[in-house]
């Protein structure tokens, strides 16, 4: 029989990465907060057409941003889940083996 080896602390410092990307990602400024936080942000900007444009990309940006945050905490998630499930089956593989000992 071979022996099987999974870096559970591996994965569980991974997903700690994750959580520390995923909040880094959540601290991200918009241009919005980028200007002060001036409400409206709009006039602030003065040229209509430059802050529409401007607008526009604030808003994909945060879209984006949320889109990476998202798939970043199912990736932290399944990370967590299979270093759960290893962890569980290396100690119900033990217990067993004591059993038969």
């Amino acid at each position: 029989m071979g022996r099987i080896s999974v870096p559970v602390q591996d994965l569980k410092e991974t997903s700690q990465e994750l959580q520390n990307i995923a909040d880094l990602i959540g601290d991200s400024a918009t241009l919005y907060h980028a200007a002060g936080d001036v409400k409206p942000f709009k006039p602030f900007v003065g040229d209509s057409k430059l802050a529409d444009a401007l607008d526009g990309f604030d808003k994909a940006w945060v879209a984006g941003l949320e889109k990476v945050s998202d798939n970043v905490k199912v990736f932290k998630e399944n990370t967590d889940k299979i270093s759960e499930n290893f962890t569980k089956t290396d100690d119900e593989s033990g217990k067993a083996l004591e059993k038969d000992a």
